[in-house]
């Protein structure tokens, strides 16, 4: 377990890349690939955002039609501009549909286009273009904006979206799972900032550690497409990719939930029970607490702070510190995991002997 762990922050350190990771990418993208299948009532099931020009392009018919053609027309129906053979009906061994394929990666004609199947009524409009899924990949990086927590969204980022700052949390307790002698419980501290979780308004060093890996490794794999990408959030134009911007969000953030003395990660900064069903400027005003230490959200942490010791290095300029305070971070993290599992390892061994 212990040599894993060296692996996975050695490739944050810039030796090799991960496979869980990859792994954790693929089953996400599956995941949202198979929810938008079922979404699709039309019997013409496609990638309805779009396709490159020239990219592959293929539809899966899931009903019969009427005969073994197709046709991609204007979105009007008024021209035809492609016409294909449907592939031989096809069946699979994980469910009932039996589909047939349809393939236009043939069409290289840019606009938005249906297709046609006779007898079935036609598919929803998508678009051919050399960057299908640009207002996509806006839409996602300015997402995480929508998420801040301590801070007003203002109209002109946020749009009909604005609110007033939700949980300020400049004063959150050492949780009695979390205290020490040099922290016990109720000491104060201070952990703003960061993103809100999926479905509650607490913040987690966990799920939010994969998600920077994913923002910090699509602009490391794409650093020229990235720097040119704005979302308009309030840091936009200060000579810093947005998406470096809004993950610095997040990552000062992470680290105020190190405990300074040892190194150790809180899990999380959370109320005692989930806000209701409100805005986060009218959530409960009851005491937000970290909580216990964990060995998962200090190694997350350490993967995290050290890829970004190795991003944010080319930014010094900008952030004078932020580098070099993320490396030491970062193995000051992993020192407290591995000491962590030694001491757990031995007091196992006593006990088995006892």
């Amino acid at each position: 377990m212990i040599s894993g762990k060296r692996t996975v922050v050695s490739y944050y350190l810039g030796i090799q890349i991960p496979y869980f990771m990859r792994t954790v990418t693929c089953f996400a993208l599956a995941c949202l690939l198979s929810f938008v299948a079922h979404a699709q009532l039309n019997a013409v099931r496609l990638n309805q955002i779009g396709f490159y020009t020239g990219g592959p392009k293929v539809a899966a018919i899931t009903e019969k039609p009427a005969s073994d053609v197709f046709f991609i027309t204007t979105a009007d129906g008024r021209d035809t501009v492609f016409r294909g053979a449907l592939q031989a009906e096809r069946p699979s061994k994980y469910s009932s549909t039996r589909v047939r394929l349809a393939n236009f990666s043939g069409l290289q004609q840019q606009g938005t286009f249906v297709l046609r199947a006779p007898g079935l009524p036609p598919s929803y409009p998508f678009t051919i273009s050399d960057a299908p899924y640009h207002d996509l990949a806006k839409a996602v990086i300015k997402g995480f904006y929508f998420q801040r927590a301590s801070m007003p969204l203002e109209e002109k980022y946020a749009g009909k979206w604005k609110r007033p700052a939700g949980h300020p949390d400049t004063r959150v307790l050492v949780h009695a799972s979390a205290a020490d002698d040099k922290r016990p419980e109720g000491t104060v501290i201070s952990s703003p900032g960061g993103w809100y979780d999926a479905g509650d308004y607490n913040k987690y060093i966990v799920n939010s550690g994969i998600t920077m890996y994913m923002l910090l490794a699509a602009y490391e794999d794409f650093p020229a497409y990235f720097g040119q990408l704005d979302v308009n959030i309030p840091e936009s134009g200060n000579g810093v990719p947005d998406v470096l911007d809004e993950a610095l969000y997040n990552l000062r953030w992470m680290l105020t939930m190190q405990d300074p003395n040892d190194g150790g990660v809180y899990h999380k900064c959370t109320n005692a029970e989930f806000d209701r069903m409100v805005m986060p400027h009218q959530a409960s005003k009851s005491p937000r607490f970290v909580v216990k230490k964990s060995l998962t959200a200090s190694y997350d942490f350490a993967a995290v702070m050290a890829m970004a010791a190795r991003i944010y290095v080319k930014y010094d300029k900008f952030f004078p510190g932020l580098a070099d305070s993320c490396r030491k971070a970062a193995l000051s993290a992993f020192e407290w995991t591995e000491n962590t599992l030694r001491r757990t390892s031995a007091t196992a061994r006593w006990k088995s002997t006892a």
